[in-house]
């Protein structure tokens, strides 16, 4: 199984990663250890806020699940 996960910058930016479930967990340590600043959802919920705030933090989770992204293939790099 893979997890989709996105990263989003305070300028509203972000990046899109689909993590093998055997990296998942530590994917998820690294992002909120070295990417504190960045908002981390993974399968559509929210594991880190980084600079958005709640109403940021609910837009994207709204946006999120209308994204349209396929998951099927790991990605090679993580961001």
């Amino acid at each position: 199984m893979n997890h989709i996960s996105i990263g989003v910058y305070a300028n509203g930016s972000h990046v899109v990663n689909i993590v093998k479930d055997e990296h998942i967990t530590d994917h998820i340590k690294y992002n909120k250890l070295f990417r504190s600043g960045r908002a981390l959802f993974v399968d559509g919920k929210c594991l880190n806020t980084g600079y958005l705030n709640n109403e940021e933090v609910k837009k994207w989770k709204d946006k999120i699940k209308v994204m349209n992204i396929d998951s099927s293939i790991a990605s090679e790099k993580y961001h």
